[in-house]
């Protein structure tokens, strides 16, 4: 016999035995729904897993984004602070330093410096 032969006698309904051809239609039905219904809670319970795990993972992203943020503001904090005008003069002066008068200030040029490019002119 073949295969396809002993596969069509499963789902063949015999004329004469009603009875045993309905009990081989419920099992079928319930092996169906049974297969379905497997299949179902499967991809519900994978769904269910991917999006715990999506979950893990964006709340580790954002205790990184709230940790990145408190080093820009710290960083921040501490630029604001060495950049300070009060800071930079009492430096310049701790390492000798002193204010110069405008009129002795001069501009030097790359033209002036030897270098072809021009970066700045006197007014």
């Amino acid at each position: 016999m073949t295969p396809s032969a002993s596969l069509y006698r499963i789902f063949k309904r015999p004329a004469l035995a009603d009875g045993v051809a309905s009990v081989r239609l419920v099992v079928i039905v319930m092996v169906a729904l049974a297969v379905a219904l497997t299949t179902v809670g499967v991809i519900r319970v994978t769904r269910q897993h991917e999006v715990l795990s999506l979950g893990y993972k964006l709340s580790k992203r954002n205790e990184q984004v709230k940790q990145l943020a408190e080093v820009r503001r710290r960083l921040e904090l501490e630029r604001a602070t060495l950049s300070a005008p009060d800071r930079i003069r009492r430096l310049a002066t701790q390492l000798g330093m002193t204010p110069v008068a405008p009129d002795r200030i001069r501009i030097v040029t790359a033209e002036a410096a030897g270098s072809p490019i021009k970066i700045a002119k006197q007014p």
